[in-house]
């Protein structure tokens, strides 16, 4: 019997998949029916979602091809399936990077929604920068090679193509996706600390807002079997750990943007857990009058502070 991964790799997918489904429908439902109102953000991490799909289709493509197998047991499936097999994972790449770089400005969009000034500046340019590395990602895996088939035709002899040094590329790309992960996630804390509100509260506003730093450590996790899926001379059964961590990764990281429109599902049915500040309404706190609609039960009365 053939040794292969591939269970492993389709079973994650398939549940993240699953996980990632109801999360946006959940958000959508919360915003839509309760909330009543979409923003940028929503529709954003839309996006990120269908492509986190499309990544996983990929994942599972390749599965069906020999992704999870041994490359000895691959090979003698034929040259047109290893083509195959390598076109998929090529395409898969650019779903992924595409995906992040939606997700993160999806959050990014929703800081621009929570009222300060110096957050929303911050976040735009957060923004730019996000967007600018997820399209040079994404364009770098179209055209790493010339021919741009070349990156996956194996037919093609090294004389008549040029590609870059893509193993550079992979461990680069996964320390800066690492890097913008935090400055991302970690960007609404010090607005957080200076509310005047218990710390009670404090804590749990800066926990639904960084629970994307959970997508961090599935980055983390990830970028350690990347250097033995790039020297293995079993390439098809060492990428298995890293795709596999990959769909956690996105997946993760849209339940994560996700979780602070579900405030309002539990502010309408079930109120008492969410609680009450007992701070009146007249102590107000400049600056945080846009506070988006589903957290606004973390707010005083009136002002839109955070509470």
């Amino acid at each position: 019997m053939v040794e292969s991964q591939g269970s492993t790799v389709n079973s994650v997918a398939i549940v993240f998949a699953v996980i990632s489904f109801l999360a946006v429908a959940l958000r959508l439902w919360a915003r839509t029916c309760i909330v009543r109102s979409l923003g940028a953000d929503d529709y954003l991490i839309c996006v990120g979602a269908l492509l986190s799909w499309s990544f996983i289709a990929c994942t599972i493509a390749s599965v069906n091809h020999g992704l999870g197998g041994h490359y000895t047991d691959v090979i003698k499936r034929g040259t047109d399936n290893f083509i195959a097999y390598m076109q998929i994972v090529w395409l898969s790449s650019i779903f992924y990077n595409a995906c992040l770089g939606f997700i993160k400005i999806s959050v990014l969009a929703l800081y621009t929604r929570l009222g300060d000034k110096t957050l929303r500046k911050v976040a735009f340019f957060m923004m730019g920068v996000v967007g600018c590395q997820a399209g040079a990602n994404v364009l770098a895996c179209i055209f790493q090679c010339s021919p741009v088939k070349a990156a996956y035709d194996i037919t093609i002899l090294p004389a008549d193509k040029k590609c870059v040094d893509i193993n550079a590329f992979y461990l680069a790309n996964a320390a800066v996706n690492i890097f913008t992960d935090i400055l991302t996630y970690t960007l609404p804390f010090p607005l957080v600390s200076k509310l005047r509100v218990p710390r009670r509260q404090k804590i749990s506003l800066a926990v639904i807002l960084g629970l994307g730093l959970f997508a961090c450590v599935s980055s983390i996790i990830r970028i350690t079997y990347i250097p033995p899926m790039l020297s293995s001379d079993d390439p098809t059964w060492v990428i298995s750990n890293a795709m596999y961590w990959s769909v956690i990764e996105t997946n993760i990281g849209i339940l994560a943007a996700s979780i602070p429109s579900y405030k309002a599902i539990a502010k309408q049915y079930a109120p008492r857990l969410l609680g009450s500040s007992g701070m009146s309404s007249s102590r107000k706190l400049s600056g945080f009058k846009q506070m988006p609609l589903e957290l606004q039960n973390n707010s005083v009365a009136g002002t839109g502070a955070p509470k």
